[in-house]
């Protein structure tokens, strides 16, 4: 096992259909890292919260098994692999978990993944504005979340989101808001300005809750289009978008 460079715990590494955000419907290659401090009620990833002695790579269905953790060019022989059959070079989603967690091992594999003329998209819980600085300049999309405190066990995380969203504002931003039944108007609108204020190019996105873990039903689309009404006269860029990969049955 090659250790050059800084290295990190994966859980998979697999091709699919962008299933939320901006580039929705898009195939990507998904990196997908292990370790999340955050636990949100609507988590469908409860596998990534920790780090385990390996981690899968699928290839034309099927999958291999190797060892954690990794460096950057051990990760990039797993996404050219999970490419295989694909048109190459196939943008790479880095998601989690939580990425940042991992930002030295990042920003040494982003100049790699640009190298073959990859788009690199970040999808985080905007949460790490520390990590985020060290990647800044170093991707091309950041998919950030607001996590309102409703949404959550435990934690109160808008503090920062606020320094995140000042980090990340030069980026190619999208933010999304994660609407359960019990989220707030008061709770949303607090995010929606500082995202007006603080990265006033980004664009937001409303995902409905998909029912999952502690999340029972999703809310009614009245409250989503309300919220999303809502948004928009603060912010010229709202989307409403559901987990599309959920609805479609894929990873």
């Amino acid at each position: 096992m090659r250790t050059s460079g800084p290295t990190a715990p994966l859980v998979e590494v697999f091709t699919s259909v962008q299933g939320e955000g901006s580039f929705v419907g898009e195939l990507q290659t998904f990196l997908r890292l292990a370790v999340c401090p955050l636990r949100c009620l609507y988590c469908d990833s409860e596998r990534t919260w920790r780090a385990g002695p390996t981690y899968r790579v699928y290839v034309n269905g099927r999958s291999s098994v190797r060892r954690n953790p990794v460096a950057p060019d051990l990760a990039l022989e797993a996404i050219r692999a999970a490419g295989e059959g694909f048109p190459a070079p196939l943008p790479v989603s880095i998601t989690g978990g939580e990425p940042l967690v991992h930002a030295d091992f990042l920003a040494a594999l982003a100049p790699i993944l640009r190298a073959e003329g990859r788009a690199i998209r970040l999808e985080t819980a905007g949460v790490h504005p520390d990590g985020m600085r060290k990647l800044r300049g170093l991707v091309d999309h950041v998919s950030a979340d607001w996590k309102a405190p409703s949404t959550m066990e435990r934690g109160d995380f808008r503090e920062l989101h606020r320094r995140f969203l000042a980090e990340a504002a030069d980026h190619d931003l999208a933010v999304k808001f994660v609407v359960t039944q019990a989220m707030k108007e008061k709770e949303f609108l607090e995010g929606v300005e500082a995202v007006a204020s603080l990265a006033p190019r980004a664009s937001i996105v409303v995902q409905p809750a998909t029912p999952f873990r502690k999340i029972r039903r999703a809310p009614s689309m009245k409250q989503v289009l309300r919220l999303a009404s809502l948004a928009l006269e603060r912010h010229p860029r709202v989307r409403v978008l559901p987990q599309v990969h959920r609805r479609l049955g894929m990873r």
